[in-house]
């Protein structure tokens, strides 16, 4: 069934229809303002395995009409169960730059998140997030399994040193605070390295069980050098974390 309202709102007419309301200013001009919500991009991970999952996305631009979030979340058959988001500083966030949309005006926007908590492991969920505004509503659906979408934050207290009398360098770090359980589920890591420059970046991977430190060989004298460290989950779930910000380091 199509129907059709007109009303005029201050100097502009407001029509509204089963597709959407649109705001006729008066040269004539169709406004997309008083428009419905328009598509998510949600993207979830898991930086805690497997105690939570951060769930987050881009506040959509701004109109006329207020916005609001229903975020629900359930086993295949089983009870749903409703997260509340809240927003965040872009600053942090640990999702990779990757995963934003590529607007120009993407920084000056809110990011939202919502955390999952006590989820099961190897248990597929359903996710819908769905924007809201008095003009319609649009939905984004995600299924996803914890160990699909583990990502370990990055290593933090990145140093490095040069070794004493050696072409050398000692590599130290500290695991992610916000990986949980260390024992259980313990933590790989890789080095990578390069001249500041130019050249081609080397990656060592360390053993789940090794200290978290590692001594670069073979490097040659007043080179520059670029470090950073990431994560992984030992078992290789999910994706390795971002990189660690590079230490420069250079070579007497």
């Amino acid at each position: 069934m199509f129907t059709c309202k007109v009303c005029i709102a201050g100097s502009d007419k407001v029509t509204s229809h089963g597709n959407g309301t649109i705001l006729t200013a008066p040269s004539g001009e169709n406004r997309t303002d008083l428009d419905p919500p328009s598509r998510l991009e949600v993207h979830c991970w898991s930086p805690s395995y497997p105690f939570k999952v951060l769930c987050s996305w881009l506040e959509l631009p701004q109109t006329q009409l207020v916005t609001h979030y229903i975020v629900t979340y359930s086993v295949k058959g089983g009870e749903i169960q409703q997260c509340h988001p809240h927003p965040v500083s872009m600053a942090s966030l640990s999702i990779p730059e990757s995963s934003l949309p590529r607007e120009n005006n993407s920084s000056a926007r809110t990011m939202w998140r919502c955390v999952l908590e006590d989820l099961k492991l190897y248990t597929s969920y359903q996710l819908n997030v769905t924007a809201v505004n008095t003009a319609g509503s649009a939905s984004h659906l995600q299924l996803f399994t914890l160990e699909d979408i583990v990502k370990p934050d990055p290593p933090v207290n990145v140093t490095v040193q040069v070794v004493p009398g050696k072409l050398k360098l000692l590599v130290k770090w500290d695991p992610p605070p916000s990986w949980s359980d260390h024992t259980l589920f313990p933590l790989m890591y890789k080095v990578r390295y390069q001249w500041e420059n130019k050249g081609v970046s080397h990656a060592i991977t360390l053993d789940p069980f090794e200290n978290t430190q590692k001594v670069l060989p073979g490097l040659s004298p007043g080179r520059s050098y670029l470090v950073q460290v990431c994560s992984m989950e030992h078992m290789g779930m999910g994706q390795s974390s971002n990189w660690s910000p590079p230490v420069t380091v250079t070579m007497p």
